[in-house]
């Protein structure tokens, strides 16, 4: 007789956030207790209901194994990767020949094509709970709903921000713009969805706090760094008025060094975080500065030949007035110069520092 597994899914972790119970949960004692623990830290929690349906369709079933898997709270990729580790592991401790899944939504369910790869799914039980149809019940419903921290991303955040900025407008007596500027804020919030790049602020967001906590100079040099740039395109763009080709070579030329000097204090502040805070040298940065200076250099020579190319200028003229010119040649020297400087010292940094490691090693 074959043997079949009941399998509940839990995607985003309920069963650990809530009742600390480790996953995979093997056996229907071990399934019964973390329902009980579930079913008291939270009874309205719908994975409660799920798992006693499983040990319901477990008890019907002669030859057969109960387990529940979970994932992550970040339903996603990591959730995934998760519950697939955690579906191995029972299969290789149970041996089973088919499955049967147990979820309670469709949500649940998108992990359907990572048990089919493993494993032939006999049956799918959506576990539906029962609620009041009454008006009280409805909004008790709603009520508890809107204290999920899922729910509360999806639908309240944006509904938060349309309140905001409805609101903000129609204070600053701009309640034609209220509308537009909606749009524009709910538009960039779902391109931040779409592209996944939440995930990525929140990070950066963390990073800043962590920083502002703990002092580190890099913060503060990454704001002096966005400064910089900024002033320089506000100071700078007061020469385009007519945005004619000599115009635009000048701001090129008069931009450039503005922002190299700028991201050069990002690395600086790398740098003496590292120092400080770890009592290491970052070596690798040595080569930035001079990186940073001979690409100026070479950009400061190209941009007035680019300007003259778009001109339209014959190109006996731009060889004889800036190709062999002293100042074209002069920046290309040095910037060679100074490339092949960063580039040796580079490499001196490495082997006295791979050196002085493999000493430390040693000892």
């Amino acid at each position: 007789m074959k043997k079949v597994l009941v399998l509940c899914v839990d995607r985003d972790d309920d069963l650990g956030r809530k009742a600390g119970v480790a996953s995979p949960v093997i056996g229907r004692k071990e399934n019964l207790k973390a329902a009980e623990k579930l079913a008291l830290a939270d009874p309205e929690d719908s994975d409660v209901n799920c798992m006693f349906s499983a040990i319901k369709t477990y008890d019907e079933i002669e030859n057969a194994e109960i387990a529940t898997i979970c994932g992550d709270i970040k339903v996603g990729i990591k959730s995934d990767k998760k519950l697939a580790s955690q579906l191995d592991e029972v299969i290789e401790k149970t041996k089973p020949d088919s499955v049967i899944l147990i979820s309670d939504g469709a949500e649940d369910e998108y992990i359907l094509p990572i048990i089919e790869s493993r494993i032939k799914v006999d049956a799918i039980r959506r576990v539906v709970v029962k609620q009041s149809e009454t008006l009280e019940g409805t909004y008790y419903l709603i009520k508890k709903l809107m204290k999920d921290e899922k729910l509360q991303k999806k639908f309240m955040l944006p509904l938060a921000i349309i309140f905001l900025v409805w609101g903000a407008a129609a204070f600053l007596g701009l309640p034609s713009m209220g509308f537009s500027l909606i749009i524009l804020v709910l538009g960039l919030y779902l391109l931040a969805r779409v592209l996944h790049i939440e995930g990525v602020l929140s990070k950066i967001a963390r990073e800043i706090s962590i920083g502002l906590k703990s002092g580190r100079l890099t913060i503060f040099s990454t704001v002096i760094s966005t400064l910089i740039i900024m002033i320089a395109i506000i100071s700078m763009s007061r020469i385009i008025s007519t945005g004619d080709e000599e115009e635009i070579a000048k701001f090129v030329n008069g931009i450039i060094w503005w922002f190299i000097i700028a991201i050069l204090f990002i690395p600086l502040g790398k740098f003496i975080d590292t120092y400080f805070k770890e009592k290491r040298v970052l070596w690798q940065y040595v080569l930035i500065p001079f990186s940073l200076i001979a690409f100026g250099l070479i950009l400061s020579a190209f941009s007035n030949i680019i300007i003259e190319i778009l001109r339209e200028r014959p190109i006996e003229v731009i060889i004889s007035q800036y190709i062999v010119s002293f100042s074209f040649i002069t920046k290309l020297i040095m910037a060679i110069l100074i490339a092949f400087i960063g580039s040796v010292l580079y490499h001196i940094m490495e082997d006295v520092y791979k050196r002085k490691e493999n000493d430390e090693s040693a000892d």
